[in-house]
Order: C-alpha cells, then structure tokens, then sequence
C-alpha cells in the first residue's frame, strides 16, 4: 500500500472540521462500502494496518476521525453520544454513502450501538470491535475521576503544568489534562447502552479480545446475548484486536461481510 492510495479530505460538519480518509477500488463492481470509527485517545490511522489485507478485498474504505480527534475539530459544546451519531449520519449523507457495514472500536463501537439501534436504511451490518457501552461500576474508576475532578482547579497556573500531567498520569487519566474533552469523556461514560442492543435487528459480528482488560469478554458476551442473531468471536488479543492480530482479525471480518 503506498500513501496515494489513501485519498485524504476535510469537510465540514456542525460547524466543524471533520477529518477523514478514503481508499476507493479500482474496479467498480461488486464494492461494499466499510465505514471505520475509532476508538477514544487515537485517531483513523490506527486502522491503517490492516487496509493492505482489505484492498484485495475491492472494498471501498471510509475512516472518520471524530470531532476531538485526530485532525478533527474540538467540538466547542459538551458531545454526548447522541452528538457523535449525528455527526456520522451527517457525514454519510453528505458523502452519499449506502449499504454501509459499520465497523466501531471501543468508543467507536459504543457510537456503533446507538446507531445500529435506530436500523438505518443505510446500514446493511455491523461490527463491534472491543466495544464499549456497558457500564459496570468500578470503584476504583469512579475514584480515580472524581479525584482527578477534585484536584484539577488546585493546578489552573501555568506554572503548575507540568505538576498536573503528573498527577493524571499517575491516576491513568491523562484524558483529564484537556478540559473540553474531558467534560466529553465523563459524559460519554455515564450512558449506559444494555437497554439498546436489543433494538439492534442488523446482522452484527462481535469481536473482542480475551486479554482485554478495557472491554473484558464478559461484555461482548453480554452483547451476544441481547443483540438477536449477534455472532461473538473472541480472539487471543488485547483491547485492539485488529492491531495485535490483524491478520485473524481481517479474516473474521471479511467471513462476516
């Protein structure tokens, strides 16, 4: 795969920046259209690895960088889940885009749900990658952001920066160190998606990963069971299946589609 095969735009959605990348076929025939939503603290091109083994595939690929990512805007209102969907329906319709098969990681995935959960006409199948979207109380979580909360107006200065990346990395809560993205993540994790994926009526592949720690098992076999005619597949990887294995991870999604 050389870089030119990666056609690179902006266009402009809610008043924002939206960044996105594209790999056409060749051939005309026979393409089916995948659309990519990445996950929280990465961008689009985490995907890249796998496009080589998706090209042989006469695939048409779309990957969007979500508002707050990548080279996409920071949206300049709390987003909620809600925000982020209308985004990506936008971003079909402006592109003209059918007979999508939805591909959402991790957070991605979670924006996936609520989509997959209205069964556009647009959407043909979806595919769950480590997704996240059920929340089961951690107390050590919850502690660690409402800490971060707590502490975050003791180092406003400037001076106290550096002091303050310190103390979110030592809470595993860098996300914290960017105000108008951490008002989104809060906000993000506080919905709870369980009571949506029986909604969801298009063919859907899970996949997640049995060392994931992020978005253990137990949640993809949770969505398995409330997604009518869901099929689960769980991979020997970590929270980003198809980056520790990619080629176990392409031959599952291409079976599927």
């Amino acid at each position: 795969m050389t870089n030119n095969q990666i056609s690179h735009k902006q266009i402009i959605i809610n008043d924002l920046l939206i960044n996105y990348y594209s790999v056409l076929p060749e051939k005309k025939t026979s393409v089916k259209t995948l659309l990519f939503l990445h996950g929280w603290e990465v961008d689009s091109k985490l995907w890249f690895k796998i496009i080589p083994k998706l090209i042989e595939k006469n695939y048409s690929l779309y990957f969007l960088d979500l508002p707050g990512f990548g080279q996409s805007q920071i949206p300049d209102t709390t987003y909620g889940l809600d925000d982020y969907k209308k985004i990506v329906y936008e971003f079909i319709e402006k592109l003209g885009l059918k007979n999508i098969n939805l591909i959402g990681h991790s957070f991605g995935g979670s924006i996936a749900i609520k989509i997959a959960s209205e069964n556009p006409s647009f959407l043909t199948k979806l595919v769950l990658v480590n997704a996240a979207g059920i929340r089961q109380s951690s107390l050590l979580k919850n502690i660690k952001i409402k800490l971060a909360k707590i502490i975050s107006p003791l180092f406003f200065p400037s001076f106290m920066q550096v002091v303050r990346i310190k103390i979110y990395e030592l809470l595993g809560s860098e996300y914290l160190n960017n105000p108008p993205m951490s008002k989104i993540f809060s906000k993000i994790v506080s919905e709870n998606l369980t009571s949506f994926l029986s909604m969801i009526n298009k063919p859907t592949l899970i996949i997640m990963g049995d060392k994931d720690k992020v978005t253990p098992p137990l949640h993809g076999q949770e969505m398995n069971k409330k997604i009518k005619g869901s099929k689960l597949i769980i991979l020997p990887t970590g929270h980003f299946s198809f980056i520790d294995q990619p080629e176990k991870f392409v031959r599952t999604l291409t079976a599927f589609i």
